[in-house]
């Protein structure tokens, strides 16, 4: 009979000795958690977010995940993974990680109200939307610049939108924003997109959605005395244009968040190095999902890292002491 830990209160302690500390609350860090409470392992998840799922709660539908006939909601996926693992018995604290000590063999997670201890730790802490690095994007950041669809397209009804971006991510949001906009111009550098076939396809097909490829942003005017618009540059030409949009939205990739694990685990361009059973090089520390160097990121992978990683921190576990 499985054993499970419904109704039982469980107010995460910074005076326990936790057996592993997994920070950040994303794919691989909740299946991590599920995994290590499953294995019985005292388990705390450090999450900086109000809601645990990561870049799952940006997201509208997930259609290429496992076991989903049809396409599931983002959230209703990652509320379902953090019900799971709580019920097992993980440990969920909502608080910013914002120093680690990972050399001794007890580990410490400080955070602006409590030092945690453990014996390991698990670095799941994702990536970031990554910047255009222009003029008016950090001016009018919230104010018709944004890096995710699911959160602010609806408020675009019957308007203009620009999209940067080539890859699946930059395709996939603006089918989502096509929903409401009511034109949609789609920028990539060159013509040579990312994407996969299937998105290609479903955005050519789509009459809302205007395909820009040689076209880059140069600088964001969104004044609200004025029509807002952008500046964009053909790279072909380096000629000038302006185009009129309501709004922009920027999907070119991601940078890792380990700012606070440098000088602390080895990395490659800010992405943290670790083994085919997910050790970084530290001893007792491991690292998961998209944080981590690897070629692949989406929620299938997260999972099986966070799996793969929760297993060898159990037999790490079972050395220890």
């Amino acid at each position: 009979m499985l054993e499970f830990n419904i109704g039982a209160v469980s107010t995460a302690n910074p005076d326990e000795l936790y057996d592993l500390i997994i920070i950040g609350g994303g794919p691989a860090g909740l299946t991590a958690g599920l995994y290590a409470a499953r294995y019985k392992r005292k388990t705390l998840m450090i999450e900086k977010k109000i809601v645990t799922g990561g870049q799952l709660t940006a997201t509208e539908w997930v259609e290429n995940y496992p076991g989903f006939p049809q396409p599931v909601l983002g959230a209703r996926l990652a509320a379902d993974m953090e019900a799971q693992a709580k019920l097992f018995g993980l440990q969920i604290v909502n608080d910013t990680v914002t120093e680690v000590e990972l050399e001794e063999k007890i580990k410490k997670v400080h955070t602006p109200y409590a030092v945690w201890r453990a014996k390991a730790v698990l670095i799941a802490t994702g990536t970031s939307a990554r910047t255009l690095g222009v003029p008016g994007e950090t001016e009018y950041y919230g104010k018709g610049v944004s890096y995710c669809a699911t959160c602010d397209g609806p408020f675009y009804p019957d308007k203009t939108l620009a999209v940067v971006g080539g890859g699946n991510s930059a395709f996939e949001e603006s089918l989502f924003l096509a929903k409401y906009a009511s034109r949609i111009y789609l920028l990539h550098r060159s013509d040579q997109f990312r994407a996969d076939k299937i998105l290609i396809d479903r955005v050519v097909a789509n009459s809302r959605i205007v395909l820009m490829p040689f076209y880059q942003v140069a600088s964001i005017e969104f004044k609200e005395s004025d029509a807002k618009h952008l500046l964009i540059t053909d790279v072909r030409t380096n000629e000038v244009s302006r185009l009129t949009v309501d709004g922009l939205f920027i999907f070119i990739g991601n940078i890792p968040n380990t700012a606070v694990f440098e000088g602390k685990v080895e990395m490659d361009k800010g992405f943290v190095l670790a083994d085919h059973t997910h050790q970084t090089s530290v001893n007792g520390v491991w690292a998961a999902g998209d944080v981590q160097v690897k070629a692949l990121r989406q929620v299938a992978t997260a999972v099986g890292d966070g799996a793969n990683a929760a297993y060898w921190i159990d037999k790490y576990l079972e050395e220890w002491d």
